[in-house]
């Protein structure tokens, strides 16, 4: 053979080889799509987590369901309502004969899954059940209702926007056959739908958000998004009506019966080819297998927008019963949910960081004291960077942060004699921050002042937390943990000194009998040009920025 046609024959059974590699390489890939899923439920009191853990765990699930698989759950779901919690023991049991595990915590199941049904029967505790899986980043769905009030769907989705994690949530009515095809245009534009659906009240949740979203959930499939105001024509023992108004003079009426007819669920719709017939309920596997489709993906079927505007529909309906049958727009209640909305988040924010309502206030015995509060949360009155610029650090949830300030430290500006001086600091793992007391000069303040160290290792050293930077080590290092708040007091009088940390002394010293320039009273020697008892007896007080991000709060002051 010639050496030519020998490297023609060779290139050719490489390129073949490559394309049955990436060939063999795309379907394992797809293979592997379908299998390791696992999956974790948070409340065992509906019969949509049997019916899910069912579809997935027994028997031997195909196509799209095929690899998904639920390994653990957390029980505890509605806190008062009768017929949840009463449900929870046998559904337990019944999940646990499926092969799942049963799990004492929230935390405690995102450790073993990759994605999370929320199916708490309750809409009350979702945003608090919701709140850690979102942090997680793990995909969640969230069975209806969503929320128990509008104001906390649209915090859900506020949050799932923070966190990036993907979440959706939908009644199963939405996924049925009949209202999917007309949802695809099979009929042309919908002018007009009317559905309706069984509406069972619980006092806890607005009137149609318990049963009757499986009916405005049909409704809003059929018509799609755009509604703009909604009238309460009917609301009585027996059954809601509730007529809505689209864009383009579009209209959507929804019935909830709990007497009377029609039973069940279904409706009509008026398209290309007259009135239709909406179709009823398919079961949970048609939901079941888009929410798998949605954890394999991350791209949720239904729309935040359209999600929010269904639950804005059933409390425009509410709010419309709550005015006697007055026409009333989802804009405006929208526009109420938004800003109570951001008023939870807020809160949140501050639970989060550890930081209260009641934090950044003097209480009553400190106003009677005298205290006085230097920082307020909210701003940076009062204080400046030490090198005279503006302070470029933003505050975050109430919290005083040194940290790309543009300055070596931020200073109340007012200087101090005797006090005693008092604030709490949270340190991040990695942390080097201090508290510079009694500053004479602000151009030189390590060697016009003294220091109370901040510092995150663990040690009893010259350099460590609770220690008169160089001069005196703490006793013991009482810092809290990193993440949490630790509190700490500084007095100065005269010439006694004194560091305490969570409520006990760990460092104190009397400037008077620090008489030798860069001498420690043992002899050894310490980084200061000037000896102790020549440090300014009055100063200023302020947070070093050096490099690490470090908080605090409640800081507060009484001159002696």
């Amino acid at each position: 053979m010639n050496s030519g046609l020998f490297k023609r024959l060779f290139c050719q059974a490489c390129c073949a080889l490559l394309l049955l590699t990436v060939a063999l390489a795309g379907s394992v890939s797809a293979e592997d799509s379908k299998k390791g899923l696992k999956a974790g439920i948070i409340g065992l009191d509906t019969s949509h987590a049997i019916a899910f853990t069912k579809m997935l765990n027994t028997g031997n699930p195909e196509g799209d369901l095929a690899g998904c698989r639920i390994v653990a759950a957390y029980p505890k779901g509605s806190p008062d309502i009768e017929s949840s919690v009463s449900r929870v023991p046998g559904y337990t049991k019944q999940v646990k004969e499926m092969g799942v595990e049963i799990v004492d915590s929230i935390p405690a199941l995102l450790e073993k899954v990759d994605v999370v049904f929320l199916e708490t029967n309750d809409g009350r505790p979702h945003l608090k059940q919701a709140l850690p899986v979102l942090k997680s980043g793990k995909p969640v769905f969230i069975d209806k209702p969503i929320a128990a009030s509008l104001t906390d769907a649209v915090a859900l989705f506020e949050l799932a926007k923070k966190y990036n994690t993907p979440m959706f949530s939908s009644s199963s009515l939405r996924f049925a056959k009949g209202a999917q095809r007309l949802r695809n245009g099979e009929e042309g534009k919908i002018m007009k739908a009317s559905t309706h659906s069984p509406c069972s009240l619980e006092s806890t949740h607005p009137d149609l958000y318990w049963y009757g979203i499986h009916g405005v959930e049909t409704l809003f499939t059929v018509m799609g998004p755009g509604c703009e105001s909604v009238t309460r024509t009917v609301s009585n023992a027996d059954r809601d009506e509730v007529a809505g108004k689209w864009a383009g003079g579009r209209e959507g009426h929804f019935a909830g019966v709990r007497k009377g007819t029609p039973k069940g669920y279904g409706g009509t719709a008026v398209g290309k080819n007259g009135e239709v017939a909406v179709g009823g309920y398919d079961g949970y596997k048609p939901l079941l297998v888009e929410i798998v489709k949605f954890f394999r993906t991350g791209k949720p079927p239904v729309s935040p927008e359209e999600t929010l505007e269904i639950y804005a529909f059933m409390e425009a309906a509410d709010e419309s019963k709550r005015q006697g049958g007055k026409e009333v727009t989802l804009a405006s209640v929208m526009k109420k949910a938004e800003k109570q909305a951001a008023k939870k988040l807020a809160k949140l924010d501050l639970a989060d960081s550890g930081i209260s309502s009641d934090d950044n206030k003097l209480t009553a015995a400190e106003k009677e004291e005298g205290w006085k509060l230097l920082f307020n949360g909210k701003n940076y009155k009062g204080w400046m960077c030490s090198n005279g610029k503006k302070i470029a650090a933003p505050i975050e949830n109430g919290a005083l942060v040194p940290y790309k300030s543009g300055g070596y430290l931020i200073v109340y500006d007012k200087e101090f004699s005797d006090f005693k001086f008092k604030c709490d600091v949270k340190m991040p793992e990695e942390c080097n921050s201090g508290i510079f007391f009694r500053v004479g000069d602000l151009k030189d303040p390590v060697q016009s002042g003294f220091e109370a160290q901040v510092l995150s290792r663990k040690g009893t050293g010259m350099h460590d937390f609770g220690a008169i930077y160089d001069l005196v080590a703490p006793s013991e290092n009482r810092a809290s943990a990193p993440g949490e708040w630790t509190h700490v007091e500084i007095t100065c009088q005269g010439p006694h000194i004194s560091v305490a940390v969570n409520g006990k002394v760990v460092a104190k010293l009397n400037a008077d009998e620090w008489t030798v320039p860069g001498k420690r009273l043992d002899g050894t020697g310490h980084k200061f040009k000037a000896a102790v008892k020549d440090f300014p007896r009055k100063g200023y007080i302020g947070f070093q920025d050096h490099g690490h991000k470090v908080w605090y709060k409640n800081v507060k002051l009484l001159e002696l």
